[in-house]
């Protein structure tokens, strides 16, 4: 149930990246009110996020995902059939208020899945989500290019999605799906107290693995046609080479992290990562005919590295029993590196280019390198030492002093 709910909500948030150039050229948004857009949407989940993760542990993740994927839906399909540019704004702080509700009650979920199963199965769930994603995109383009509406065709792509996901957040159980849901202060990680430095430094790693799948959402396509200048068709193939390394390793993620240990299996998958980066950074002095093909491999490895970062990250989270309020920091945490991670990299490119812009997803890749591993041993330490449960106390028996053992009424 959680594992295609990932996917459709993949396939709703297709519906508004895939949709943001057709509405650019609708209203002629321009970069300044884009820029406007994507931070009332950042905003909006930076916002909500910690907000629902009390709601989470107030009520359950699953009231909370009720109530959240079809607001979206509605959202979006409104935003889909707009003219004018400013209550698209509006409504994209809104928007951005239920996606950051649908990210914290999809991770509390995901966690308490793979408790539940007790083996990995969170890699598996995000994959299904960029599945969702790239087929989502990849559908509406082709009804877009078959000549639809964008006016009828954004708008139902939204609710067709929504209803879908209603009706499976509507077969949630209520509660958690493990009996351990509910927070264990023995096995949480670090002090009590909801910021603790532990949670800090597990959401500044998955913040630095989205600032790098940001980089590549947002800037391989570009940094394919300006730096290495090739066609547009071979910017928007880079796009799904990255996308599509990211969903088989999430695939066989699962699998792999039944074979390794956390620890281990993230250091190399930032090494990959890194690998991927330096490969990029690269690419443009390797001669012309081949500067794209190199650059298509530094893409791959920078997806297949990144690919299993949050999923591991996450998953010692909820070995750990953690709450939903505690888990939202770490969400908050991440997610707003993928929100803002582009708008750096975008500011770097305006004064020191756009090959010297990737310098910044590199040197975090060596931060992934450097301070992931240590920091998910640190996660998972106090589920690997929970203290076993006290033994039953044995009765003490009081000595009999009646005189004739024989005769006692408690021997006869």
């Amino acid at each position: 149930m959680i594992t295609a709910l990932h996917g459709g909500v993949g396939m709703l948030v297709a519906v508004w990246g895939a949709g943001l150039p057709v509405l650019d050229a609708r209203v002629d948004l321009g970069p300044t009110r884009l820029g406007f857009l994507l931070l009332a949407l950042a905003l909006g989940a930076a916002i909500a996020m910690p907000l629902a993760g009390h709601l989470a542990h107030r009520w359950s993740d699953a009231t909370v995902l009720r109530v959240a994927l079809p607001t979206a839906a509605l959202l979006l399909a409104a935003i889909g059939a707009m003219r004018t540019a400013e209550p698209m704004i509006a409504l994209a702080g809104v928007f951005g208020l239920c996606c950051g509700a649908i990210n914290v009650g999809l991770t509390s979920r995901a966690t308490a899945a793979e408790r539940a199963a007790g083996r990995p199965v969170i890699a598996r769930m995000h994959g299904f989500w960029t599945l969702g994603a790239v087929l989502g995109s990849s559908a509406l383009a082709a009804a877009l290019r078959a000549g639809g509406d964008s006016h009828l065709l954004l708008p139902a792509a939204a609710l067709s999605a929504g209803t879908v996901l209603t009706l499976l957040a509507l077969r949630l159980p209520a509660a958690g799906t493990d009996p351990g849901d509910a927070a264990d202060p023995a096995a949480s990680p670090g002090p009590t107290r909801a910021a603790n430095p532990v949670l800090l430094g597990a959401g500044a790693v998955a913040a630095a693995a989205f600032v790098v799948e940001g980089a590549a959402t947002d800037w391989a396509g570009i940094h394919t046609t300006r730096v290495l200048g090739a066609d547009p068709a071979a910017g928007a193939t880079m796009y799904a080479v990255f996308f599509a390394a990211m969903t088989a390793v999430r695939f066989a993620g699962d699998r792999l992290r039944d074979l390794v240990t956390a620890p281990i299996l993230v250091a190399a998958a930032a090494g990959v990562t890194m690998l991927g980066f330096v490969v990029v950074l690269l690419s443009p002095t390797a001669p012309e005919a081949s500067r794209v093909v190199v650059a298509t491999g530094g893409w791959a490895l920078a997806g297949a590295g990144t690919a299993l970062v949050w999923p591991i990250v996450i998953g010692s989270l909820g070995a750990t029993r953690i709450d939903p309020r505690r888990l939202s920091v770490v969400t908050t945490i991440g997610y707003l590196g993928g929100f803002v991670g582009p708008v750096l990299i975008g500011g770097l490119a305006a004064g020191v280019g756009l090959a010297g812009a990737m310098v910044l997803p590199a040197v975090l890749t060596v931060l992934l390198a450097t301070a992931a591993p240590p920091l998910v041993s640190r996660l998972l330490r106090p589920a690997q030492t929970r203290p076993l449960p006290s033994p039953i106390p044995t009765p003490r028996r009081t000595p009999c002093t009646h005189p004739s053992r024989s005769t006692c009424p408690k021997h006869a």
